[in-house]
């Protein structure tokens, strides 16, 4: 029978499932994780359906789904995936849980502060003393464990620092009111500098205002980037 995805056999429940009375086989048979497919020399392709005997009890070959076969019904969920690939449905993994990178996007300026003759537009670029939001909003479920910030300076004025305050939707991320020293906590030289903000729900924005302790003059500029590191379920 043709099996999900791409492969021919049979699917048994996975490693890990509960043990079920109908398994032949001692307990530990009873949890065995199998999907049965191959070639046996001189016998022909193998689906599980040739096995008997010890081979079938090695296996603990499940007398339930040879019935459903039998009778043209799919076998249960818990039998619909290899023990490689989880899942609840074909095609319906469980939830997972990554650990993924999240760009924050500047609202604004592009995430760049100069002078009034800054990189030739000073219109298009943040004058002194303007606060920049960089923001995201994963659309799953987002727990920030790491910021990372990353600046071009340009110019022997382009010696301020990034300083930030953070929220998760209208929550401040932080002990106490104030700019903290994101470009060093946001390093990606720096050491032990995880965090662990509120969790995001999806559709909730994740904020960084963020601007410098000093400012460039004249065509000098600082750009920056800033993004975070953390868990994603899907």
């Amino acid at each position: 029978m043709a099996g999900y995805p791409r492969v021919i056999g049979r699917y048994y429940p996975g490693f890990g499932s509960a043990a079920d009375p109908n398994v032949d086989g001692p307990p530990a048979m009873k949890r065995l994780a199998g999907y049965i497919a191959g070639y046996l020399a001189g016998g022909g392709d193998v689906d599980g359906s040739d096995l008997d005997g010890e081979e079938r009890e090695m296996i603990g070959r499940h007398r339930r789904h040879k019935h459903q076969m039998a009778m043209g019904r799919a076998p249960d969920a818990a039998g619909s995936s290899a023990p490689w690939r989880g899942m609840v449905a074909p095609g319906n993994p469980p939830i997972g849980e990554h650990h993924v990178p999240l760009p924050l996007n500047p609202e604004t300026f592009n995430g760049t502060w100069s002078g009034p003759a800054g990189t030739g537009s000073g219109a298009a670029q943040a004058p002194a003393g303007t606060v920049i939001t960089f923001s995201a909003r994963p659309q799953k479920p987002y727990k920030t464990a790491r910021l990372i910030a990353r600046g071009t300076k340009f110019g022997a004025t382009a010696v301020g620092n990034l300083v930030a305050q953070v929220f998760v939707g209208t929550s401040l991320q932080q002990g106490e009111l104030g700019f903290f020293d994101l470009e060093s906590i946001g390093a990606a030289t720096a050491f032990d500098t995880w965090v662990s903000l509120h969790q995001a729900e999806p559709g909730v924005w994740i904020r960084v205002q963020g601007t410098l302790t000093a400012f460039p003059t004249g065509s000098d500029f600082e750009v920056y980037t800033v993004s975070a590191l953390g868990h994603y379920l899907q």
